[in-house]
């Protein structure tokens, strides 16, 4: 009887034995699940690449005459990219080649106008108007032309009231440059007045670029100054922009060279 108790409580405890190894719960996983993250935003550039071949560095003048105001502009129709003070031009045909041109080599001589009271030192061998009591301007011969655009220099000299000071010339200019930019342009991008002295005199000057009815592009300068006994000088000088630091060498050989009769 004893024996036959034991040998049920052996299959039983078989049984038992058997059944929780069927129910034994799988183990937890040790690995835990990956975490998606967000893909980080695209870099974007913080400007805009320069187009192939350009190099900004052929713009930047080595004259120290050569200040270009235009990047001061805010409120410009004309949107452009910088390269540190100059800016990079908008037009192909306003930049320089691959294989920039070499500087040119202007001679120089001795102009007079008599009608100003005035003499100065200017390329050689332009045709010369003083028909204007109050004008003299300078016109490069047709021969000489680069891009189908003649090189223009004017002096001219009016009479201001006694209130007049110099302080005023800021306005004059910025009105002389709205006169201009109405003159047979599609595009028309001057800078702001910047102080300048001119003939030891008090003054201002600006810069333009300005892309005409006929697509010819031309960069020029506007300077004005306040003479004693209540004359305003201004100097013009227009030409075409794929020559603008050359023609700024000139206009620096006209102001450094102007001289009272």
């Amino acid at each position: 009887m004893k024996k036959s108790c034991l040998i049920l409580c052996l299959v039983l405890a078989a049984a038992l034995l058997t059944g929780c190894t069927g129910n034994t719960p799988a183990p937890l996983a040790t690995t835990l699940p990956a975490v998606l993250t967000q893909a980080p935003a695209m870099d974007i550039p913080t400007s805009a690449p320069l187009p192939e071949g350009l190099d900004p560095s052929a713009e930047e003048d080595v004259n120290p005459e050569y200040v270009d105001e235009l990047s001061s502009m805010a409120d410009s129709a004309v949107v452009s990219q910088y390269a540190g003070a100059t800016p990079i031009l908008l037009d192909p045909v306003d930049m320089p080649t691959p294989t920039p041109q070499p500087p040119m080599v202007f001679t120089y001589q001795t102009y007079t106008a008599t009608n100003l009271g005035l003499s100065f030192e200017s390329v050689a061998g332009y045709e010369v108007d003083q028909s204007q009591p109050d004008t003299f301007v300078l016109t490069e011969p047709a021969s000489q032309q680069k891009d189908s655009y003649s090189v223009q220099i004017s002096l001219i000299m009016t009479t201001v009231p006694d209130t007049y000071k110099a302080a005023d010339i800021r306005a004059d200019l910025r009105t002389k440059m709205e006169e201009l930019g109405k003159l047979n342009y599609q595009q028309w991008q001057p800078s702001e007045p910047a102080q300048r002295t001119l003939l030891d005199a008090s003054g201002y000057y600006a810069n333009y670029r300005g892309v005409r009815t006929d697509g010819t592009i031309i960069r020029g300068r506007v300077h004005m100054a306040l003479l004693p006994n209540n004359r305003l000088l201004t100097l013009h000088i227009t030409n075409p922009a794929a020559y603008n630091i050359d023609y700024i060498s000139v206009f620096t050989q006209i102001r450094n060279t102007l001289k009272t009769l």
